[in-house]
């Protein structure tokens, strides 16, 4: 049997296959397959993608994304390869690695659009 990449070992959460939230706590004498979404739009959501990917000759390995959404990640990672690279001059000059930290945590937060 082969392990899958949403399998855990023993005492770990898993994760909803579509969206990645944590899948609540089954009781251990629980009946059935374990669920692999949080609830029934991810599984058709994930169904949906699934049946757009063969149709389209994509594997479940492989991503579209639009140019503009590309171009945006792009952008967004170097964004941060830039906070880091000051957050190592700001270092080297001595100041402390709490507000560094500080500092790198806002820019990443900045980037990623969770401010």
């Amino acid at each position: 049997m082969t392990k899958r990449s949403g399998d855990t070992g023993p005492g770990e959460r898993t994760r909803c296959g579509w969206c990645s939230r944590a899948l609540p706590e089954r009781p251990a004498n629980a009946i059935g397959r374990k669920p692999i979404y949080c609830r029934r739009s991810c599984r058709q959501r994930a169904f949906e993608a699934r049946q757009r990917g063969d149709s389209l000759g994509v594997s479940d390995d492989e991503l579209i994304i639009t140019r503009n959404e590309l171009e945006d990640l792009n952008d967004r990672l170097f964004e941060i390869s830039l906070a880091a690279k000051d957050s190592d001059t700001l270092l080297q000059d001595g100041v402390s690695p709490s507000k560094v930290l500080e500092q790198l945590v806002a820019a990443i937060d900045r980037a990623v659009g969770t401010n």
